[in-house]
């Protein structure tokens, strides 16, 4: 048989083999070869390191390797930040970070040492509820009595953080935008120090986690929620926007990893992370830890975090928020 002949004969063969749908090959799932770190940028006990524990000891034995969580607290996320850029960009190293660390911290600090938005989003894991709570001499009961209290009061009032360039920060100034009344921010040192401050009438109030107001409520006035919906944990208390303050200030919490790291390592992370978050006990411990369910994939958690960075950032240029204060 010619060469020609050959030709003409496997022609028809290679146009109907184009013509053929084409087939992904799947690729194994990564998983690790040593111990998995997932740094937390806080210190231990609260409530981002009781998280990023229960979900390390869920994750073990679905990754077969054990995960270790290594506390990294320091500059609102830079000292663990910049701990995972110095690890290998393979899956084996993740920081457990928040709305605080990697949107509101960088938008008030352009001079980080890092790009924020470069770290690769691996799973949204949770949602923290925030609520704006009263000091009890204030004299107010719900929403509408603390405008008018704000408006007309000689000082004017006071709102207390849990530090500057954090959510709760950002959270009371976007309360101040959406009212027109206006405050004196009170910077403190955590979220119990801040509710503490205004259970003895020290600051007139402050937008904290509902997990932290809520066992002081005996002492103080959770006026409302600045999420979307009512949270289970607090039905009872309305949201600010159904009294009429568009004022949502939920705070995300999840996984990301060092720039550069291979999307397969990602998709595999987060297939593991929502094993642990389906399990039937999890839900339960989100919510009366003051936690909504978020268990974003990559592609979703990306979306998410670029329009987090617009939202907050908006909220902080307006608000002239600095790491200065």
């Amino acid at each position: 048989m010619s060469p020609s002949i050959t030709r003409r004969g496997l022609a028809p063969l290679a146009l109907a083999a184009a013509a053929l749908p084409r087939f992904a090959i799947a690729q194994p799932a990564w998983r690790p070869n040593r111990p998995v770190r997932i740094i937390v940028p806080f210190p231990p006990g609260g409530a981002t390191d009781m998280l990023a524990r229960l979900v390390a000891q869920g994750l073990g034995n679905r990754l077969g390797q054990p995960l270790v969580v290594e506390n990294r607290p320091g500059g609102v996320g830079v000292v663990a930040t910049q701990n995972l850029l110095g690890a290998p960009a393979d899956g084996h190293a993740l920081i457990f970070a928040t709305c605080d660390t990697h949107t509101i911290m960088p938008a008030a600090n352009p001079r980080l040492p890092y790009n924020a938005a470069e770290f690769v989003p691996v799973t949204g894991v949770a949602t923290t509820v925030m609520a704006l709570i009263a000091r009890p001499g204030l004299g107010v009961t719900n929403v509408q009595q603390f405008l008018e209290r704000a408006r007309t009061a000689r000082p004017g009032l006071a709102y207390g953080s849990y530090g500057v360039a954090t959510v709760s920060h950002a959270a009371g100034e976007m309360l101040k935008q959406a009212s027109g009344i206006d405050m004196t921010h009170v910077p403190y040192g955590g979220a119990g120090p801040a509710i503490l401050a205004v259970t003895a009438d020290q600051v007139d109030c402050t937008v904290v986690p509902v997990a932290v107001g809520n066992p002081q409520r005996s002492r103080s006035v959770m006026l409302g929620v600045a999420s979307a919906e009512r949270f289970p944990l607090v039905p009872e208390v309305p949201t600010l926007t159904e009294l009429g303050l568009p004022v949502v200030a939920d705070a995300w919490i999840g996984l990301l990893a060092a720039p550069g790291t291979p999307g397969t390592v990602a998709e595999s992370l987060h297939a593991a992370v929502a094993e642990v978050l389906a399990t039937s006990d999890f839900a339960e411990t989100l919510r009366s830890n003051g936690f909504s369910q978020q268990g974003y994939g990559p592609a979703r958690f990306a979306e998410h975090l670029r329009a987090e960075r617009a939202r907050w950032g908006k909220v902080v240029r307006e608000a002239r928020i600095t790491i200065e204060g």
